[in-house]
């Protein structure tokens, strides 16, 4: 490799990182937006193994029932989550002892003084920033929805003239070249985002019986959460059990039942993560796992918990890519798990 290309090849991916953290505020929502019309196209080729619905109805209403569906289930979710939120809230100063005997526990234990340092923590802090940094959080989420929304329902529209593009684009052997990997990432990604929705309810079903099991409250909040950061490799497996420990041992003021709670929910995501999971993905994600941890780091710097969640749907779409250009196969192959790619 020639100084003159490496040094390109650098400037160009500094570049890149530049355009991702100033562009985020509209990339991030149309990433997201690709990402639901992934799933949506996956939800319609589930409708099609339904012989009846694949031969007579029309691709077009396919899209807009699973949009429907999708979108349902989403508010439906929200409404459920916002209820459980704002119950824990307005119970959480009956935890008040419960948190001072944990307290108390650990600073006979250990010999810290947790509860000075708290105190002394929490008289420094800044409320009306943090209530204004909440506000302008849920305000960006509202709005952000909207655009994903709109993005959406524009992406579908785009669909009925973009093959024309291509055709129009490039000729017979570049165009096949670029259909198949139009296709192939379609496919990929919309399989993972699929299958890993699939296994995080599976995981969050269980551990909502679970928790209901041990009597937690808010049981179906914890479950959601549990669901929703499985779409986070490795990180956010660790975070799904944790939280609801945590809360645990403030519900409860005592360490038996959440140690062994916390041993059945992290033996739920071993289950299914190690055994389960694999069994669905089989070789989809052919990424090694350094890989997968550098891209997880990469994106949560860029882009923070949102990065989180999409670097492995991004890398997908990377290692695609590079492997289908001959001069960059070999990254392909070297970000890859076994090589085959």
């Amino acid at each position: 490799m020639s100084s003159s290309t490496l040094s390109s090849g650098i400037l160009i991916f500094f570049g890149s990182v530049v355009v991702l953290i100033f562009g985020q505020q509209i990339l991030v929502p149309f990433i997201i937006a690709v990402l639901v019309y992934f799933l949506i196209r996956y939800i319609t080729k589930l409708f099609d193994r339904i012989a009846i619905i694949k031969n007579r109805v029309p691709s077009w209403m396919k899209n807009i029932v699973a949009t429907l569906v999708l979108f349902s289930v989403f508010a439906a979710v929200t409404r459920l989550m916002i209820y459980n939120f704002e119950n824990l809230i307005y119970r959480f100063p009956s935890y008040q002892g419960n948190v001072e005997s944990i307290l108390q526990t650990i600073n006979k234990t250990f010999g810290i003084d947790l509860i000075r340092t708290i105190t002394e923590n929490l008289s420094n802090l800044n409320y009306s920033e943090l209530a204004n940094q909440a506000f302008n959080s849920v305000t960006s989420v509202f709005g952000n929805v909207l655009m994903i929304t709109f993005y959406v329902i524009f992406l579908f529209i785009e669909q009925h003239n973009f093959k024309t593009k291509i055709n129009l684009l490039f000729k017979d052997e570049k165009r096949s070249s670029v259909k198949d990997l139009l296709y192939d990432i379609e496919h990929s990604v919309s399989q993972y985002i699929g299958l890993k929705t699939v296994v995080s309810l599976m995981t969050g079903g269980v551990s909502y019986l679970v928790l209901l099991i041990f009597g937690i409250e808010s049981a179906l909040f914890w479950a959601f959460l549990i669901f929703l950061l499985n779409y986070i490799p490795y990180i956010g497996s660790l975070a799904a059990v944790t939280l609801p420990f945590l809360f645990s041992l403030v519900q409860f003021g005592e360490f038996t039942s959440p140690l062994i709670m916390l041993f059945i929910l992290g033996s739920i995501q071993m289950v299914i993560g190690n055994f389960l999971e694999p069994k669905f993905t089989g070789d989809l994600l052919n990424i090694s796992p350094i890989v997968t941890l550098l891209s997880l780091a990469f994106w949560g710097l860029i882009w923070g918990i949102i990065g989180m969640f999409i670097s492995v749907p991004i890398t997908v779409i990377l290692i695609i890519a590079l492997a289908k250009i001959p001069k960059t196969r070999p990254i392909a192959i070297l970000l890859s798990q076994n090589g085959r790619v």
